[in-house]
């Protein structure tokens, strides 16, 4: 963890919060974008795998299984998402507060 002594003024973290966000949005792509949101939506309401939730996002968008598969594992290579492994099969999906904090950021500013 990082730490200092310096104290951080809340105008110097909105600032780094709002380049942040801006490199998320360079960063991900749309589809990615659109799976995250979809992710946030259903698993607010649902405790779902990641196989369930893949086949839900494929369900309620245009994305298809495979690719909504395939950007799930993306988010979780990227630390935003948190699910099972070999050891703890069938464990619930979830999103990571930043990943949260990108869906709701995301979600207000789609065009």
């Amino acid at each position: 963890m990082f730490s200092s002594d310096r104290e951080v003024s809340p105008t110097s973290y909105s600032s780094l919060l709002a380049t942040l966000l801006q490199l998320a949005d360079a960063r991900l792509s749309a589809t990615q974008k659109l799976v995250l949101i979809a992710a946030h939506r259903l698993l607010k309401h649902s405790d779902l795998t990641v196989t369930a939730l893949a086949d839900q996002v494929s369900r309620r968008s245009d994305v298809p299984y495979s690719t909504a598969k395939w950007n799930l594992h993306a988010l979780k290579q990227m630390g935003l998402l948190k699910n099972g492994d070999l050891c703890s099969k069938g464990e619930n999906a979830c999103l990571t507060s930043e990943a949260q904090m990108l869906a709701d950021y995301f979600e207000r500013n789609q065009q």
